[in-house]
């Protein structure tokens, strides 16, 4: 497995935007200045242009106060107090709606990086990789988990640079006004790090919990929807909503104990920083009474430890949605991480060859061992000159898909050699392979787009004429033109309108309309009548009578399919039992003699 640190994912989506980042902590800055000079200038009022004390101690206030003409012009002109209040206060909104502008738009714009570059990846990832991940789990991490990751620097990247700047202002100004009060107005600081700190290492946990479950919970409604023709035909509804709410239950469940673990910090968190008010309250109180500090620092005092709070509060939220953000980011670079399907002459794992492709392909002892252990293939040994139709047989488990798989390259073999025109099939590059192998799956795909659409993703720009050659080869031509709206018509989605023959057929039509060098035909047939299969394998023949016919591979159970195929591999226990002609293989007492006598029913 490749490494992908959450570092890097940071660093390449989101600190990309660095500038935005920068540009609202000025921002932020302008903001919480303003904030902080709005008491500064009541307590100018409250304490000099009302009452009889000196300016406070503070550079720029008295710079101000002496470019209005002194303490006396204030006197005279008091409104000048709430006209400096009214600009400090849309100066702190201003800056605050570009602190938050800024912000949003960086976090989005990282947030859509990262989704591009997890679609890249998921697309470039080996057939290995989608096998053992649930489709609605992935969904999940490329959805909510990025999400949860966008929210944190949209939103708490913000608040971290408020907390810090209001922290650095409203410490050095509370020291210069009163030190013994200001000791005690940050007293708690420490001890609400250390709480949230706390909570911080076991709100990880529990989110990780909760996101795993929420996974499992979309993975099984995913499954529940692709499948509900199935459930329904089988009446499993309620089969099928007694698991979905046990899944929900459990996802209940571990989410309650994340809330519960929120819900005793956010109490703890509340109830020291009201314990903490409250004192800075009293002790203000007295201190104003007993004349050692004036009415206008005791209302500054106040109006900034209800500042300071809110940061010191605002830390478990952000600590709280750091761990969240950090649980998605693992999950995500977990899938970052997983290895491309990327040529690597030197690693043995593919080549940048693009030789030009006639279909010569030889098996020379090839062996095939999947991840898990399990050996599908052993010592497999034969050759298909260009142009030739070779069957398939074997029964169910035997090797047989994924003796073509390794042809296509969607998995790699273990042992042996694998040539094709003379040219090992790992120094081919993967895309120009498969750009000359048209591959027709047992369980055909199709998107929920139009026919032309569908049949148009094996060659982008095919005309019409090319469109319905492949479509008549296919034989449903005929059937898609008694459609409303012909080539126009919308599959929905898997191609939930048709039959499952129908959709079968564009399948067959769609790797026809490439134009391959080499075609497989893994058990495609099956769910086609025997007279479409006549149809197509007629078609097929006329192609091969005219010297345009590719190398075919024709995985089948039906021997009146295989019947007119130049010879048949038969496949049993992952080894080749057999190899010759249909006719001679008939009269052999073997694998393929015993499958032809049973569809002749008995018959020899």
């Amino acid at each position: 497995m490749s490494s992908f640190s959450r570092g890097a994912l940071f660093h390449q989506t989101f600190l990309k935007e660095r500038w935005k980042y920068g540009a609202a902590i000025g921002t932020t800055a302008v903001a919480t200045i303003c904030a902080f000079s709005v008491p500064i200038v009541i307590q100018l009022f409250l304490d000099t242009v009302f009452g009889s004390e000196p300016v406070p101690p503070f550079a720029l206030l008295r710079t101000a106060v002496d470019a209005v003409g002194g303490v006396a012009t204030l006197q005279a002109a008091p409104w000048y107090g709430a006209i400096a209040i009214v600009l400090l206060t849309i100066g702190n909104g201003g800056a605050s709606y570009l602190t938050a502008r800024l912000t949003a738009t960086a976090a989005e714009n990282g947030a859509r990086r990262l989704r591009d570059r997890l679609y890249r990846h998921l697309q470039a990832t080996s057939l290995a990789f989608h096998s053992h991940h649930a489709t609605g789990d992935l969904t999940q991490r490329c959805t909510s988990d990025l999400d949860t990751i966008r929210r944190f620097f949209a939103i708490q990247a913000g608040e971290i640079g408020r907390a810090v700047a209001l922290v650095t202002v409203a410490f050095p100004v509370m020291f210069r006004l009163n030190r013994t009060l200001a000791m005690i107005a940050i007293g708690s600081v420490p001890f609400l790090v250390m709480i949230s700190y706390f909570f911080y290492t076991r709100i990880q946990s529990a989110f990780l919990a909760s996101d795993e479950a929420e996974g499992e919970l979309s993975a099984r409604i995913q499954e529940h929807l692709a499948g509900i023709r199935v459930v329904r035909a089988f009446g499993r509804q309620r089969y099928e909503q007694d698991r979905f709410d046990r899944d929900n239950a459990a996802y209940r469940s571990i989410t309650h104990r994340m809330i519960r673990l929120l819900a005793m910090y956010w109490t703890v968190n509340e109830g020291v920083a009201m314990l903490q008010l409250g004192t800075v309250v009293v002790v203000s109180a007295v201190l104003a009474q007993n004349g050692t500090m004036t009415v206008g620092t005791l209302v500054v005092f106040w109006m900034l430890e209800l500042e300071i709070l809110w940061p010191v509060r605002q830390m478990g939220r952000i600590l709280a949605d750091l761990g969240k953000a950090n649980v998605a980011a693992g999950r995500i670079t977990e899938v970052l991480s997983a290895p491309r399907e990327e040529d690597d002459p030197r690693a043995g794992v593919g080549g940048t060859r693009t030789p030009e492709i006639t279909g010569a392909v030889r098996f020379d002892h090839v062996s095939c061992v999947y991840p898990d252990g399990t050996r599908v293939l052993e010592d497999v040994t034969f050759a298909v000159p260009a142009g030739t139709t070779v069957g398939v047989l074997g029964p169910t488990g035997s090797g047989k898909t994924t003796l073509m798989m390794l042809l296509d390259r969607l998995f790699d073999y273990s042992g042996g050699s694998i040539t094709i025109d003379g040219v090992e099939l790992r120094e081919i590059d993967r895309r120009a392979l498969r750009h000359r192998i048209g591959y027709v799956l047992q369980e055909p795909f199709l998107f929920a787009r139009t026919i032309r659409d569908n049949l148009g993703l094996a060659r982008r720009n095919a005309n019409d004429a090319a469109l319905f050659a492949a479509a008549r080869a296919a034989a449903i031509h005929d059937v898609i033109e008694r459609f409303d709206h012909g080539y126009r018509t919308a599959v929905g989605e898997k191609g939930v309108t048709l039959s499952g023959g129908q959709k079968q057929r564009l399948a067959i039509a769609r790797a026809l309309l490439m134009d391959p060098a080499i075609l497989i035909f893994d058990d495609s047939l099956s769910a086609v009548d025997t007279h479409t299969d006549a149809q197509i394998r007629a078609a097929l023949a006329e192609r091969r009578a005219a010297g345009d016919a590719p190398t075919t591979f024709v995985i089948s159970h039906r021997v009146t399919t295989l019947a007119q195929t130049d010879f048949v591999v038969v496949i049993e226990d992952g080894r080749v039992a057999e190899i010759g002609a249909p006719e001679e293989l008939i009269r052999r007492n073997g694998p393929y003699h015993r499958v032809w006598a049973l569809q002749k029913g008995g018959e020899v």
